[in-house]
């Protein structure tokens, strides 16, 4: 998708006669910039409909706006650097240039894994040692840490916090889906394969770490997640606030045809390339399907003990309906808007920078309104007319305080006099405090 947006733009703005040409350098990082994804509005709409993660296309969406944001970052890190009047682009330069590819995704995910999992080990060991005041606060700052490891020796922290969330969702927060029955099984295959001994004491000592029980407190894990919806909705809204607040400034250089050709470009890179994709990604769903298959009756012939039994490897197709909503689902924001603001104007001293960065600017924010305001508009109007419905579903809640108050109020007077007095009236709409938040119990 960036190589295509960027030769659209280079190509349609050297055709027209009073245009700027845009460089191949500066088309190459505006398409690696346009190419993040930001998918909030689509994600409300199908919240709204009764969709949540466990929806083909609510997962598609949401998995596809992490990894597009990671490459694109450090794809962009990658380009800027070819930014110099002075650098002669050769196979030695692309390779350097590869290689610094490489070296800053895999870096900046390792510090992001590493950092995990030292949250992890210390929130296992400080387990009901902390309030939960501060069991949120120490869990926002692990979550900054590997964005300024990164940040220091210059590679993406936008990954590292990525990859750090997944680690800490696993183990941190959890999956609060408990041991099961198959606890004496894994202890008798653990005690068959390792014995007794140190090794297995190791063992057992860091499965009691890393589990997907969770290591924060019930109360802390309720708090986490509203906390983190406040600070993403503030940056947001701060985003496009200063979007709005300087869209006709004097740093933003605005051409009709440079306009329309950025959008038809950002537009058609991303029509073109879900297709496309979306068909390499059924062949190898159902070669996978079929390789699996044939290994499901490959056993149900060597086994009689389950003769009901099916295989679960449904996998995923893509059909011609969600590579539609996955079109309109393309929305650029925060992130390239971010990523625009980090090129680097023109140094006459040191001949590094560009010199079309208001032009830049003004293409990315024309990308930005465009997709949010008409693909995001119509995207609730796409779902009806594709079929897509509440089907019986009753649509989510908000994560904002309507799950909290609720949780309160299912609580027994017993356990709110517990919590520090926290009582709701009967309509819900008025809290009241019985005792200081601070206080730990009765004066």
């Amino acid at each position: 998708s960036t190589a295509f947006t960027a030769f659209i733009l280079h190509k349609g703005s050297s055709m027209l006669k009073y245009v700027t040409t845009i460089p191949v350098k500066e088309s190459l990082i505006f398409g690696a910039l346009i190419s993040s994804i930001d998918p909030i509005a689509v994600l409300s709409v199908l919240n709204n409909m009764g969709m949540s993660d466990t929806d083909t296309i609510y997962v598609l969406i949401f998995g596809e706006s992490l990894l597009n944001d990671g490459v694109a970052i450090v794809l962009f890190q990658t380009l800027v650097h070819f930014l110099d009047e002075s650098l002669v682009i050769d196979s030695e330069v692309v390779g350097d240039a590869f290689m610094h590819f490489v070296v800053v995704a895999l870096g900046s995910v390792t510090v992001g894994v590493l950092a995990g999992a030292c949250a992890t080990v210390y929130f296992s060991l400080m387990h009901g040692c902390q309030t939960p005041m501060v069991e949120v606060i120490m869990f926002c700052c692990w979550s900054f840490i590997p964005y300024y490891i990164c940040d220091m020796v210059e590679w993406s922290g936008i990954v590292a916090i990525v990859a750090n969330g997944f680690v800490m969702d696993l183990y941190v927060i959890g999956q609060k889906h408990g041991s099961g029955g198959n606890s004496n099984v894994d202890n008798e295959i653990d005690f068959l394969v390792n014995g007794t001994g140190r090794t297995r004491k190791k063992q057992s000592f860091c499965r009691g770490i890393f589990n997907y029980d969770g290591h924060l407190s019930q109360k802390a894990d309720s708090h986490v997640h509203f906390v983190i919806e406040i600070f993403a909705t503030l940056m947001e809204t701060a985003i496009f606030s200063y979007l709005g607040l300087f869209l006709f400034s004097p740093r933003y250089h605005w051409s009709g045809y440079l306009t329309l050709i950025s959008i038809f470009a950002t537009v058609m890179g991303r029509v073109i390339m879900i297709p496309l994709f979306s068909q390499i990604a059924n062949i190898l769903n159902r070669m996978s399907q079929s390789s699996t298959s044939r290994n499901f009756q490959g056993n149900c012939r060597s086994s009689s003990s389950s003769p009901n039994g099916t295989s679960n490897s449904e996998g995923v197709h893509i059909d011609k309906r969600m590579q539609l909503v996955l079109v309109f689902a393309g929305l650029r924001g925060a992130m390239s808007f971010a990523l625009v603001e980090h090129i680097p104007m023109f140094d006459t001293t040191t001949g590094q920078g560009s010199r079309l960065k208001p032009e830049l600017k003004a293409m990315t924010s024309a990308g930005v309104i465009f997709t949010v305001f008409v693909l995001g508009g119509a995207t609730s109007y796409l779902m009806e007319k594709l079929g897509y419905s509440l089907d019986g579903k009753q649509p989510q809640e908000s994560l904002e305080i309507v799950p909290l108050v609720h949780h309160e109020k299912r609580k027994s007077p017993a356990a709110k006099r517990a919590n520090g007095g926290f009582s709701l009236t009967k309509d819900g709409t008025n809290l009241r405090n019985k005792s200081s938040v601070r206080q730990r119990g009765p004066r």
